[in-house]
């Protein structure tokens, strides 16, 4: 390919005024794509993610697995693979949303969300699910089948799950003008040949991965996640290295837009800053490293805030003195300065920087962010299989995209706990307990139905504020078995709208009405 043929070239660096020459970026399709118009709820932006096909699957290799071990060993007689019945897509969704519910109150184990104990003992958790469920359902969790495994892909524990949502995460958003290019790390101290040490990252030890996020509003609009060879790095072009072939596969959707692209040192050089402004039409700036191939030396000794630097026909690179040397290298910006809401206290004026650097502060730091927001409501879970902790993470990643899909859709101010907390609520309302049949562990009326086991009452439906009379609603009981019945009672703990009599009591003391 021309890329290929794109050899280093002679960059003949000058100290002379640089002007760029920008590309124009169209805004007008970025955005929620054209197809996804329809998100009234959380669970219908969720779902654009992890979509009723993805959980079927999911559910189908869980069943698969269970079969397969069942098959291979004997197993004790009150062992959890004896005592297993199917699970279903309903299950799965309501398992996600009680590992949500977990997120949002930190306890020291599984077992104490279920705790009897009156000091923490939490309620809702044996309502929704027995505590030998849910373990079990962790355990048995499985997203590709064993007679599938390749030794050749080290993903493909978890390859169908990837593949989805890389998918979906590229076609339901196209970015706005800034894009940029981050590590993210997921903590795992357990045994893992890909495993990464990145000092700077809040875990330091985990699972690598390369994420391009849109700035304005931070989606996540595609990752590779680094396991040893890079199986999912598509591009090869020898004089950029893997940092500028990992950059080229995640812009591989964006090139030749006018998007400006703002990557950190570790990506950052002059000959894949050159390849993008000459052959894929795409603006870019970031810090670099001295050292790289081909960057100018500039030994000027400076002191705070002065700068100096150089230029060739498309590049600017550039050395600024704050505490230490900053070093720019950008294909966007002149060597102008800008002021800073600090005040330079010696002389009393704000203090000024070059404005590439402004921007990288005001832009970089998008995957730092999303790493910042999920830190305190994430799934993931204490885990020895890396790939079930990974698949918590994705989801994780699911729900911050569909919130920023969500905020998009409906222009509503609304901060993530609130969006997660709203979340969880819709699960519950679509795939409650009571359609979940209850599946394994021992009988106990925390297993009932919410709807069984609590004190109930009814009352007057709520007034409507322009009607002289109080509101009707439809009763649940009646409209189960095909019969139309407007009431003008219901019942306030179940949201349900029932006939005084008898559908109030049926609804309250028979499982399957």
């Amino acid at each position: 390919s021309s890329r290929s043929n794109d050899t280093a070239e002679n960059y003949s660096w000058s100290k002379k005024n640089f002007e760029p020459k920008l590309y124009d970026f169209d805004e007008s399709n970025s955005g929620i794509r054209g197809h996804l118009s329809k998100i009234f709820t959380p669970l219908d932006a969720f779902k654009i993610f992890f979509s009723e096909e993805l959980i079927t699957g999911i559910c189908e290799k869980t069943n698969n697995f269970h079969k397969n071990l069942a098959q291979t060993k004997i197993h004790a007689v009150h062992s959890r693979v004896n005592n297993w019945t199917d699970t279903s897509p309903s299950e799965i969704y309501l398992f996600i949303a009680i590992t949500m519910l977990m997120s949002r109150m930190k306890k020291t184990s599984i077992r104490e969300y279920w705790s009897t104990d009156k000091v923490t003992k939490t309620e809702i958790f044996s309502k929704l699910m027995s505590r030998v469920r849910y373990e079990s359902l962790l355990k048995m969790l499985h997203f590709n089948d064993d007679n599938n495994m390749s030794s050749h892909d080290p993903l493909i524990k978890i390859r169908p799950v990837v593949t989805e949502l890389r998918n979906s995460f590229s076609k339901s958003f196209y970015p706005y003008e800034y894009l940029c290019i981050d590590e993210s790390l997921l903590l795992y101290k357990g045994r893992l040949f890909f495993k990464q040490y990145i000092p700077t990252k809040r875990s330091r030890f985990g699972i690598k991965s390369f994420v391009i996020c849109d700035c304005k509003t931070g989606y996540i609009l595609d990752f590779i996640i680094y396991s040893g060879k890079n199986n999912d790095v598509t591009e090869e072009v020898p004089s950029i290295g893997q940092s500028g072939n990992i950059t080229l596969t995640l812009l591989k959707s964006y090139v030749g837009k006018g998007h400006t692209l703002i990557t950190d040192n570790w990506y950052t050089s002059p000959h894949l800053y050159n390849l993008l402004h000459e052959k894929e039409k795409t603006n870019a700036f970031g810090t670099v490293r001295k050292n790289r191939k081909d960057m100018p030396k500039m030994e000027e000794k400076l002191k705070g805030g002065e700068c100096t630097n150089r230029s060739t026909h498309n590049l600017l690179a550039l050395k600024w003195r704050d505490k230490k040397d900053v070093w720019m290298l950008s294909t966007s910006h002149s060597d102008d300065f800008v002021e800073t809401k600090k005040i330079n206290y010696q002389t009393g004026e704000p203090k000024r920087k070059p404005k590439c650097v402004a921007d990288y502060n005001a832009l970089m730091g998008a995957v730092d962010k999303i790493d910042m927001i999920l830190s305190s409501l994430h799934c993931v879970r204490k885990s020895t299989k890396w790939y079930k902790k990974y698949f918590f993470h994705l989801l994780d990643l699911a729900i911050y995209n569909a919130y920023i899909l969500y905020k998009e859709a409906n222009e509503k101010i609304v901060t993530f706990e609130k969006f997660h907390l709203l979340l969880i609520k819709d699960i519950l309302r679509e795939y409650p307990p009571d359609r979940v049949e209850a599946k394994g562990g021992r009988s106990h009326s925390d297993d009932l139905p919410f709807r069984l086991t609590e004190r109930h009452f009814p009352t007057s439906c709520v007034t409507n504020a322009n009607r002289k009379h109080s509101s009707r609603r439809r009763c649940a009981v009646c409209t189960k078995n095909n019969r139309r019945s407007d009431s003008r009672y219901e019942c306030k703990k179940c949201n349900v709208g029932l006939c005084i009599e008898p559908c109030f009591e049926i609804y309250h003391t028979i499982q399957n009405y």
